[in-house]
């Protein structure tokens, strides 16, 4: 776990669980299988050589036959007893229309897949630590507003009560202040709460260590202006959805060539050695016995409708990518729209409790003039205060939420080669 300063911003955070996430991890480790299984695809395009060696003691029961004898699929040996033979074999597929070429396409498109699913990985970590990250921020901005609150009800509460017992307020009026008090104290608690729980989650994230009472969070910072706003096809998501299709078409067209014939080359070489008596000496008796070299069609003409059944399969596959790009683009163009119309109002809303804010500290300062001529008492100018700083807490977590909107839009449309390489 890693020790931090006391200021902690999104990004250092961001950077801290690219490097330490085990989700990311485990994605990369699955491209590198992917790049491993393709390497084995590859060996389709070399020959297969093989040695087989066989030693054989045989022992004759008619000694009224010698040599072997064949009676359909058996083979009776000879009386030859200690047998041995080495042979060298050679296979290679001359011709299977491009079948092998296919399995290699597909598994290219696989790494590319896999590679595209990190990134996407990626983006949902980023986005869970932004969920996170904007969640604690409103959290310990009520807490610190709702804490000077406090103050001003206490303050509050105690001129209220130097009233009633003077008889300038009532009994009624007192208890209210009391209540908003305690409902203070409890917004409080659960501001701290909420954010402590944002906070350990965001330690568990991003592998750094969170003091629970010293860490402060940063400002986002994110201007809506400054994101580019592509369309779905530009999306890591499009494409790995794209590559997955492509990769659905190839296979189509692989099981396809499987129907057709297969050419092959094969070729073998022999060393044979015998003896009646001694299996040594029939070992050291091994010398060269023959060769052959030849071709071979292969051509499956019926396998119980299972190319019938693997090809509804492909093309059902196919057509349910299809639909799930369909949908993941409408489902990508309205939260779009949805997040640009979330920007333009939180916009406005800022704009407007502005006003009232500076309006508000405008009072502020007219109260307390009003009181130096004896023309406002202690209670307004504090309730003047406590509404100043409700509005101010409104506007924080307008702004708050302005800038988590803006990331989250930037999130969205972040391109795959926006992503960490690796």
């Amino acid at each position: 776990m890693l020790s931090f300063s006391k200021e902690i911003s999104y990004e250092a955070l961001k950077i801290s669980a690219t490097e330490h996430s085990h989700w990311l991890k485990l994605r990369t480790i699955d491209t590198s299988i992917e790049k491993t299984r393709l390497d084995s695809v590859y060996s389709g395009l070399y020959p297969q050589l093989s040695l087989g060696y066989s030693g054989e003691y045989n022992k004759n029961l008619d000694q009224t036959t010698s040599g072997s004898i064949s009676v359909g699929g058996t083979t009776i040996n000879s009386a030859v007893r200690n047998k041995d033979s080495l042979a060298l074999s050679l296979n290679y597929e001359l011709y299977h229309f491009g079948t092998t070429l296919k399995q290699i396409e597909i598994s290219k498109k696989e790494i590319a897949f896999k590679k595209l699913e990190v990134c996407n990985e990626e983006n949902k970590l980023f986005r869970e630590i932004l969920d996170l990250y904007a969640t604690a921020q409103k959290a310990q901005s009520e807490q610190n507003y709702k804490a000077q609150m406090h103050a001003l009800r206490q303050e509050l509460y105690t001129l209220k009560q130097r009233l009633y017992a003077a008889g300038k307020e009532s009994r009624v009026s007192v208890g209210d202040e009391a209540i908003r008090l305690i409902e203070l104290e409890r917004d409080i608690e659960r501001a701290q709460m909420s954010y402590e729980e944002n906070l350990i989650a965001l330690t568990k994230l991003s592998h750094i260590d969170l003091d629970l009472k010293s860490t402060q969070l940063l400002p986002l910072g994110t201007k809506a202006k400054d994101i580019h706003i592509g369309s779905f096809e530009e999306s890591s998501q499009a494409r790995q959805y794209r590559d997955k299709i492509d990769q659905k078409n190839t296979e189509i067209s692989l099981n396809i060539r499987t129907q057709l014939p297969v050419l092959s080359l094969y070729s073998n070489y022999y060393l044979y050695g015998s003896d009646m008596h001694n299996a040594y000496n029939a070992f050291e008796d091994m010398k060269p016995n023959s060769w052959n070299a030849g071709l071979s069609l292969r051509w499956n003409l019926f396998e119980g409708f299972k190319y019938n059944s693997e090809s509804a399969r492909l093309h059902f596959e196919r057509d349910r990518l299809n639909e799930e790009y369909a949908l993941a683009k409408r489902e990508f163009d309205a939260q779009t729209q949805i997040s640009q119309q979330k920007i333009d109002r939180l916009t406005q809303l800022q704009k407007n409790n502005v006003l009232i804010v500076n309006e508000s500290r405008s009072k502020i300062a007219m109260i307390k003039r009003l009181r130096e001529h004896g023309e406002a008492d202690a209670v307004s100018e504090v309730s003047v205060k406590l509404e100043t700083l409700e509005r101010e807490l409104t506007l924080e977590s307008e702004r708050i939420q302005h800038a988590y909107e803006a990331e989250a839009l930037k999130l969205q449309h972040r391109g795959a080669e926006e992503c960490t390489p690796r």
